[in-house]
Protein backbone atom coordinates (compact mmCIF):
# COMPACT_ATOMS: atom_id res chain seq x y z
CA UNK A 1 0.00 0.00 0.00
CA UNK A 2 1.29 3.44 -0.85
CA UNK A 3 2.27 5.46 2.18
CA UNK A 4 0.86 8.56 0.50
CA UNK A 5 -2.42 9.43 2.12
CA UNK A 6 -2.70 6.23 4.14
CA UNK A 7 -3.91 6.39 7.71
CA UNK A 8 -5.03 3.54 9.96
CA UNK A 9 -7.63 4.18 12.61
CA UNK A 10 -7.14 1.62 15.37
CA UNK A 11 -9.67 0.86 18.04
CA UNK A 12 -7.53 -0.22 20.97
CA UNK A 13 -8.55 -0.35 24.60
CA UNK A 14 -11.66 1.68 23.84
CA UNK A 15 -9.70 4.53 22.21
CA UNK A 16 -9.36 5.52 18.56
CA UNK A 17 -5.75 6.01 17.45
CA UNK A 18 -4.70 7.42 14.05
CA UNK A 19 -1.48 5.90 12.75
CA UNK A 20 0.25 7.40 9.69
CA UNK A 21 1.56 4.41 7.77
CA UNK A 22 3.99 6.67 5.95
CA UNK A 23 5.87 7.47 9.15
CA UNK A 24 5.48 4.59 11.55
CA UNK A 25 4.43 0.98 11.56
CA UNK A 26 1.32 -0.35 13.21
CA UNK A 27 3.69 -2.71 15.03
CA UNK A 28 4.47 0.25 17.28
CA UNK A 29 0.88 0.42 18.48
CA UNK A 30 0.35 -0.42 22.13
CA UNK A 31 -0.30 -4.18 22.21
CA UNK A 32 -0.46 -4.39 26.00
CA UNK A 33 -4.22 -4.02 26.12
CA UNK A 34 -5.93 -6.57 28.34
CA UNK A 35 -7.78 -9.38 26.64
CA UNK A 36 -11.42 -8.39 26.20
CA UNK A 37 -13.92 -10.14 28.47
CA UNK A 38 -15.37 -13.33 27.08
CA UNK A 39 -19.07 -13.77 26.47
CA UNK A 40 -21.04 -16.96 26.50
CA UNK A 41 -21.32 -18.60 23.09
CA UNK A 42 -19.42 -15.73 21.48
CA UNK A 43 -15.97 -14.42 20.64
CA UNK A 44 -14.16 -11.10 20.28
CA UNK A 45 -12.82 -9.89 16.92
CA UNK A 46 -9.87 -7.55 16.54
CA UNK A 47 -10.29 -5.00 13.75
CA UNK A 48 -8.59 -2.02 12.14
CA UNK A 49 -10.05 0.58 9.83
CA UNK A 50 -8.03 2.15 7.02
CA UNK A 51 -8.97 5.64 5.93
CA UNK A 52 -7.28 8.21 3.74
CA UNK A 53 -5.84 11.59 4.58
CA UNK A 54 -7.62 14.81 3.65
CA UNK A 55 -7.91 15.24 -0.15
CA UNK A 56 -7.57 11.48 -0.72
CA UNK A 57 -10.13 8.68 -0.89
CA UNK A 58 -10.17 4.88 -1.00
CA UNK A 59 -10.19 3.67 -4.59
CA UNK A 60 -10.52 -0.04 -3.85
CA UNK A 61 -13.66 -1.92 -2.94
CA UNK A 62 -14.58 -2.51 0.65
CA UNK A 63 -15.13 -0.30 3.66
CA UNK A 64 -11.52 -0.26 4.85
CA UNK A 65 -12.30 -2.46 7.88
CA UNK A 66 -10.03 -5.47 8.41
CA UNK A 67 -10.45 -8.18 11.02
CA UNK A 68 -7.88 -10.62 12.35
CA UNK A 69 -8.83 -14.18 11.43
CA UNK A 70 -7.88 -17.44 13.13
CA UNK A 71 -4.71 -17.62 11.01
CA UNK A 72 -3.67 -14.18 12.25
CA UNK A 73 -4.25 -12.55 8.85
CA UNK A 74 -5.93 -9.19 8.41
CA UNK A 75 -8.78 -9.56 5.93
CA UNK A 76 -11.58 -7.43 4.51
CA UNK A 77 -14.95 -8.93 3.65
CA UNK A 78 -14.88 -7.49 0.12
CA UNK A 79 -11.24 -7.79 -0.98
CA UNK A 80 -9.70 -10.33 1.37
CA UNK A 81 -6.03 -9.83 2.25
CA UNK A 82 -5.48 -7.18 -0.44
CA UNK A 83 -4.73 -3.84 1.17
CA UNK A 84 -6.76 -0.76 0.22
CA UNK A 85 -5.25 2.07 -1.80
CA UNK A 86 -5.72 5.81 -1.52
CA UNK A 87 -6.10 8.08 -4.55
CA UNK A 88 -6.32 11.84 -4.86
CA UNK A 89 -9.73 13.45 -4.79
CA UNK A 90 -10.44 15.33 -8.03
CA UNK A 91 -12.62 18.28 -8.94
CA UNK A 92 -13.35 19.41 -5.37
CA UNK A 93 -11.65 22.80 -4.86
CA UNK A 94 -12.03 24.21 -1.37
CA UNK A 95 -12.78 27.66 -2.78
CA UNK A 96 -14.71 27.17 -6.04
CA UNK A 97 -15.72 30.18 -8.07
CA UNK A 98 -19.10 31.20 -6.77
CA UNK A 99 -20.23 33.98 -9.06
CA UNK A 100 -19.95 35.24 -12.63
CA UNK A 101 -16.69 37.13 -12.26
CA UNK A 102 -14.89 38.77 -14.94
CA UNK A 103 -7.69 35.72 -19.11
CA UNK A 104 -7.85 38.72 -21.47
CA UNK A 105 -8.83 41.23 -18.81
CA UNK A 106 -10.35 38.41 -16.71
CA UNK A 107 -10.46 38.05 -12.94
CA UNK A 108 -7.47 37.15 -10.76
CA UNK A 109 -7.71 33.78 -9.01
CA UNK A 110 -6.75 34.85 -5.50
CA UNK A 111 -8.49 31.96 -3.72
CA UNK A 112 -7.07 28.93 -5.51
CA UNK A 113 -10.28 28.03 -7.32
CA UNK A 114 -8.37 26.22 -10.09
CA UNK A 115 -5.94 23.90 -8.26
CA UNK A 116 -5.55 21.75 -11.40
CA UNK A 117 -3.99 24.62 -13.36
CA UNK A 118 -0.28 24.25 -14.13
CA UNK A 119 2.11 26.63 -15.87
CA UNK A 120 4.54 25.30 -18.45
CA UNK A 121 7.61 27.18 -19.68
CA UNK A 122 9.41 26.09 -22.84
CA UNK A 123 13.19 26.26 -23.20
CA UNK A 124 12.67 29.52 -25.12
CA UNK A 125 10.72 30.93 -22.14
CA UNK A 126 7.34 30.70 -23.82
CA UNK A 127 4.44 30.31 -21.37
CA UNK A 128 1.56 27.90 -21.85
CA UNK A 129 -0.86 25.91 -19.73
CA UNK A 130 -1.29 22.32 -18.59
CA UNK A 131 -4.01 20.57 -16.62
CA UNK A 132 -3.42 18.16 -13.73
CA UNK A 133 -5.59 15.03 -14.13
CA UNK A 134 -4.09 12.88 -11.36
CA UNK A 135 -1.14 12.96 -8.98
CA UNK A 136 1.39 12.30 -11.74
CA UNK A 137 -0.13 13.17 -15.13
CA UNK A 138 -1.15 16.36 -16.91
CA UNK A 139 -2.89 17.12 -20.18
CA UNK A 140 -1.72 19.86 -22.51
CA UNK A 141 -1.66 20.45 -26.25
CA UNK A 142 0.78 18.90 -28.66
CA UNK A 143 1.50 22.39 -30.00
CA UNK A 144 2.51 23.53 -26.52
CA UNK A 145 5.00 20.69 -26.25
CA UNK A 146 6.52 21.56 -29.62
CA UNK A 147 7.00 25.25 -28.72
CA UNK A 148 10.57 26.21 -29.58
CA UNK A 149 11.23 22.84 -31.22
CA UNK A 150 11.26 21.71 -34.82
CA UNK A 151 8.32 19.72 -36.15
CA UNK A 152 10.39 16.53 -36.18
CA UNK A 153 11.52 16.83 -32.54
CA UNK A 154 11.27 13.64 -30.50
CA UNK A 155 9.29 13.35 -27.27
CA UNK A 156 12.39 12.20 -25.36
CA UNK A 157 14.24 15.36 -26.48
CA UNK A 158 11.36 17.68 -25.57
CA UNK A 159 10.73 16.44 -22.01
CA UNK A 160 14.04 17.65 -20.46
CA UNK A 161 13.51 21.17 -21.84
CA UNK A 162 10.22 21.79 -20.03
CA UNK A 163 9.75 23.63 -16.75
CA UNK A 164 6.45 22.90 -15.07
CA UNK A 165 4.89 24.61 -12.06
CA UNK A 166 1.86 23.67 -9.96
CA UNK A 167 0.19 25.30 -6.97
CA UNK A 168 2.06 28.32 -5.63
CA UNK A 169 4.86 28.23 -8.18
CA UNK A 170 6.01 24.75 -7.11
CA UNK A 171 8.49 23.36 -9.65
CA UNK A 172 7.90 19.71 -10.55
CA UNK A 173 10.16 17.49 -12.65
CA UNK A 174 9.00 16.03 -15.95
CA UNK A 175 9.74 12.36 -16.63
CA UNK A 176 8.37 12.12 -20.16
CA UNK A 177 5.83 13.42 -22.64
CA UNK A 178 3.48 11.35 -24.79
CA UNK A 179 1.86 12.67 -27.96
CA UNK A 180 -1.56 11.60 -29.14
CA UNK A 181 -0.98 9.16 -32.05
CA UNK A 182 -2.85 11.53 -34.38
CA UNK A 183 -1.70 14.82 -32.84
CA UNK A 184 -1.87 16.75 -36.12
CA UNK A 185 -5.63 16.21 -35.96
CA UNK A 186 -6.08 15.83 -32.19
CA UNK A 187 -3.95 18.54 -30.60
CA UNK A 188 -3.21 16.76 -27.33
CA UNK A 189 -0.26 15.45 -25.37
CA UNK A 190 0.33 14.00 -21.91
CA UNK A 191 3.05 14.89 -19.41
CA UNK A 192 4.21 12.39 -16.80
CA UNK A 193 5.97 13.67 -13.69
CA UNK A 194 8.93 11.95 -12.06
CA UNK A 195 7.09 11.87 -8.74
CA UNK A 196 3.53 12.21 -7.53
CA UNK A 197 2.58 15.68 -6.36
CA UNK A 198 1.08 15.95 -2.87
CA UNK A 199 -2.56 16.94 -3.23
CA UNK A 200 -4.13 19.65 -1.09
CA UNK A 201 -6.04 22.91 -1.28
CA UNK A 202 -3.69 24.48 -3.85
CA UNK A 203 -2.88 21.38 -5.91
CA UNK A 204 -5.69 19.03 -6.96
CA UNK A 205 -6.51 17.26 -10.22
CA UNK A 206 -9.66 17.99 -12.17
CA UNK A 207 -11.93 15.04 -12.93
CA UNK A 208 -12.19 13.53 -16.41
CA UNK A 209 -15.79 13.33 -17.63
CA UNK A 210 -17.58 10.17 -18.67
CA UNK A 211 -20.13 12.25 -20.58
CA UNK A 212 -20.06 15.19 -22.97
CA UNK A 213 -20.57 18.54 -21.22
CA UNK A 214 -20.00 20.64 -24.35
CA UNK A 215 -23.62 21.47 -25.09
CA UNK A 216 -24.29 24.81 -26.79
CA UNK A 217 -24.85 27.50 -24.17
CA UNK A 218 -23.20 25.58 -21.35
CA UNK A 219 -20.94 27.82 -19.29
CA UNK A 220 -17.43 26.85 -18.31
CA UNK A 221 -14.42 28.48 -16.68
CA UNK A 222 -10.99 28.74 -18.26
CA UNK A 223 -7.92 29.85 -16.29
CA UNK A 224 -4.43 30.68 -17.46
CA UNK A 225 -1.33 32.87 -17.56
CA UNK A 226 -1.77 33.95 -21.17
CA UNK A 227 -1.45 37.42 -22.61
CA UNK A 228 -3.79 40.09 -21.26
CA UNK A 229 -5.46 43.10 -22.87
CA UNK A 230 -2.05 44.80 -23.10
CA UNK A 231 -0.79 41.70 -24.93
CA UNK A 232 1.76 40.99 -22.18
CA UNK A 233 1.93 37.80 -20.14
CA UNK A 234 0.31 38.05 -16.73
CA UNK A 235 2.15 37.08 -13.56
CA UNK A 236 -1.14 36.23 -11.86
CA UNK A 237 -3.46 33.36 -12.68
CA UNK A 238 -6.62 34.74 -14.27
CA UNK A 239 -9.88 33.16 -15.31
CA UNK A 240 -12.97 33.89 -17.33
CA UNK A 241 -16.38 32.29 -17.79
CA UNK A 242 -17.27 31.42 -21.40
CA UNK A 243 -20.22 29.77 -23.19
CA UNK A 244 -20.01 26.73 -25.47
CA UNK A 245 -20.76 28.02 -28.97
CA UNK A 246 -22.59 26.60 -31.97
CA UNK A 247 -20.05 24.47 -33.86
CA UNK A 248 -21.36 25.34 -37.33
CA UNK A 249 -21.10 29.07 -36.66
CA UNK A 250 -17.56 28.55 -35.41
CA UNK A 251 -16.59 26.57 -38.52
CA UNK A 252 -18.09 29.23 -40.81
CA UNK A 253 -16.23 31.93 -38.86
CA UNK A 254 -12.87 30.25 -39.50
CA UNK A 255 -13.46 28.24 -42.69
CA UNK A 256 -16.26 30.13 -44.51
CA UNK A 257 -18.50 27.05 -44.90
CA UNK A 258 -19.42 23.77 -43.26
CA UNK A 259 -19.41 22.10 -46.69
CA UNK A 260 -15.97 20.46 -47.15
CA UNK A 261 -15.50 21.47 -50.80
CA UNK A 262 -16.44 25.08 -50.04
CA UNK A 263 -14.14 25.56 -47.06
CA UNK A 264 -11.28 28.04 -47.23
CA UNK A 265 -9.08 29.70 -44.61
CA UNK A 266 -10.56 32.96 -43.31
CA UNK A 267 -9.34 33.27 -39.72
CA UNK A 268 -9.42 36.92 -38.56
CA UNK A 269 -6.11 36.39 -36.76
CA UNK A 270 -4.30 34.78 -39.70
CA UNK A 271 -3.87 31.40 -38.01
CA UNK A 272 -6.24 28.52 -38.63
CA UNK A 273 -7.49 26.36 -35.74
CA UNK A 274 -7.94 22.60 -35.96
CA UNK A 275 -11.69 22.02 -36.28
CA UNK A 276 -13.16 18.52 -36.49
CA UNK A 277 -15.28 15.97 -34.65
CA UNK A 278 -12.81 16.04 -31.74
CA UNK A 279 -13.26 19.75 -31.01
CA UNK A 280 -15.81 22.26 -29.75
CA UNK A 281 -15.81 26.04 -29.67
CA UNK A 282 -16.47 28.58 -26.94
CA UNK A 283 -17.39 32.22 -27.47
CA UNK A 284 -16.42 35.35 -25.58
CA UNK A 285 -17.89 36.38 -22.25
CA UNK A 286 -20.64 38.96 -22.06
CA UNK A 287 -17.87 41.43 -21.19
CA UNK A 288 -16.10 40.54 -24.47
CA UNK A 289 -13.31 38.81 -22.56
CA UNK A 290 -11.46 35.90 -24.07
CA UNK A 291 -8.52 33.54 -23.87
CA UNK A 292 -5.28 34.51 -25.59
CA UNK A 293 -1.72 33.39 -26.43
CA UNK A 294 -0.34 31.27 -23.59
CA UNK A 295 -3.66 29.97 -22.28
CA UNK A 296 -3.64 26.81 -24.42
CA UNK A 297 -3.46 23.59 -22.42
CA UNK A 298 -5.89 24.89 -19.80
CA UNK A 299 -9.15 23.11 -19.06
CA UNK A 300 -12.65 24.23 -19.98
CA UNK A 301 -13.87 23.45 -16.46
CA UNK A 302 -17.56 22.79 -15.87
CA UNK A 303 -19.33 22.31 -12.57
CA UNK A 304 -21.77 19.41 -12.37
CA UNK A 305 -24.22 20.36 -9.64
CA UNK A 306 -25.57 16.79 -9.43
CA UNK A 307 -22.38 15.55 -7.76
CA UNK A 308 -20.83 18.94 -6.90
CA UNK A 309 -17.75 18.10 -8.96
CA UNK A 310 -15.65 19.97 -11.54
CA UNK A 311 -14.85 18.25 -14.83
CA UNK A 312 -12.54 19.04 -17.75
CA UNK A 313 -14.98 19.18 -20.66
CA UNK A 314 -12.19 20.27 -22.99
CA UNK A 315 -8.58 21.38 -23.28
CA UNK A 316 -7.95 24.74 -24.93
CA UNK A 317 -6.14 24.19 -28.24
CA UNK A 318 -6.59 27.41 -30.22
CA UNK A 319 -5.75 30.35 -27.94
CA UNK A 320 -5.16 32.92 -30.69
CA UNK A 321 -8.65 34.47 -30.67
CA UNK A 322 -7.71 37.20 -28.12
CA UNK A 323 -11.08 38.98 -28.52
CA UNK A 324 -10.30 39.51 -32.23
CA UNK A 325 -11.67 36.22 -33.50
CA UNK A 326 -14.97 35.21 -31.96
CA UNK A 327 -14.17 31.69 -30.78
CA UNK A 328 -11.60 29.67 -28.89
CA UNK A 329 -11.30 26.01 -29.87
CA UNK A 330 -11.04 23.10 -27.43
CA UNK A 331 -10.28 19.38 -27.75
CA UNK A 332 -13.16 17.34 -26.35
CA UNK A 333 -11.91 15.32 -23.39
CA UNK A 334 -14.48 12.50 -23.86
CA UNK A 335 -13.08 12.08 -27.39
CA UNK A 336 -9.60 11.29 -26.03
CA UNK A 337 -10.60 9.61 -22.77
CA UNK A 338 -9.86 6.03 -23.86
CA UNK A 339 -6.39 7.00 -25.08
CA UNK A 340 -5.65 8.95 -21.88
CA UNK A 341 -6.73 6.12 -19.60
CA UNK A 342 -4.81 3.50 -21.57
CA UNK A 343 -1.65 5.62 -21.73
CA UNK A 344 -1.71 6.32 -18.00
CA UNK A 345 -2.41 2.66 -17.15
CA UNK A 346 0.34 1.35 -19.43
CA UNK A 347 2.99 3.77 -18.22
Amino acid sequence: MSALGAVIALLLCGQLFAVDTGNESTDNADDSCPKPPEIENGLAEYSVRYRCKAHYRLRTEGDGVYTLNSEKQWTNKAIGEKLPECEAVCGKPKFPVDQVQRILGGSVDAKGSFPWQAKMISHHNLTSGATLINERWLLTTAKNLFLGHTDDAKAEDIAPTLRLYVGKNQLVEVEKVVFHPDFSKVDIGLIKLKQKVPVGERVMPICLPSKDYAQVGRMGYVSGWGRNSNFSFTELLKYVMLPVADQDKCVIHYEKSTVPEKKEPKSPVGVQPILNEHTFCAGMSKYQEDTCYGDAGSAFAVHDTDDDTWYAAGILSFDKSCSVAEYGVYVKVPSILDWVQKTVADS
